[in-house]
């Protein structure tokens, strides 16, 4: 991962809320997504970072990366009507200005990353979380 200056978003994250969540929602969470949960149970930023796509004339602003528990917002509050709601078959993981950034479950774009707006429209962003936070730079 580069450089990122940040702090953890919630409280420490044991193996076994990680497996129970997983259960609750019966899936299964990307190997990378999961090691950097454990490991700091969400994001804070302290700087700016923007993740811009090559094809995309604008930057998506990072705001922060959900915890999965022990925090104000969490995971599951952000994914309330379940995780086949909104967005359809992807979990909600984070914030970027003006919208969310979820990652799929579905098995066809496994572990993908999105970017979603109010208008609902999702856009690829990336195959992976570990991509995804390789690609934000410092603004």
């Amino acid at each position: 991962m580069n450089n990122l200056k940040f702090k953890a978003k919630g409280e420490n994250l044991t193996l076994e809320e990680v497996l129970e969540f997983e259960r609750f929602y019966a899936i299964e969470l990307p190997e990378s997504y999961k090691n950097f949960m454990l490991e700091n149970n969400g994001m804070r930023l302290l700087r700016d970072y923007f993740f811009k796509p090559e094809i995309w004339e604008d930057a998506l602003y990072l705001e922060y990366i959900l915890p999965i528990k022990h925090g104000s917002y969490i995971v599951e509050e952000a994914n309330i009507g379940g995780i086949d709601d909104y967005p359809k078959g992807n979990l909600v993981i984070g914030h970027v200005q003006g919208g969310i950034i979820s990652m799929s479950v579905k098995k066809d774009d496994y572990g993908s990353i999105y970017v979603c707006y109010s208008d609902g429209e999702m856009h690829k962003l990336t195959d992976s979380f570990t991509e995804f936070l390789e690609g934000l730079k410092e603004l």
